[in-house]
């Protein structure tokens, strides 16, 4: 078991959607569906960044 940590920097005033087109482009296609994700934000955020991955 292999342990990564990536620092995707942003504008703060991105967009969930723009965030969760980088982390698809960066993390999922690289590494498929992970066990667990931490972000440094809100659970209004990681909700919203949840839901965009599905839709």
């Amino acid at each position: 078991l292999t342990k990564f940590t990536y620092f995707i920097f942003y504008k703060k005033s991105s967009i969930i959607k723009d965030l969760v087109y980088v982390f698809t482009k960066v993390i999922l296609l690289n590494y498929g569906l992970l066990k667990e994700i931490i972000f440094n934000k809100n659970k209004l955020f990681t909700s919203k960044f949840y839901k965009s991955l599905i839709l």
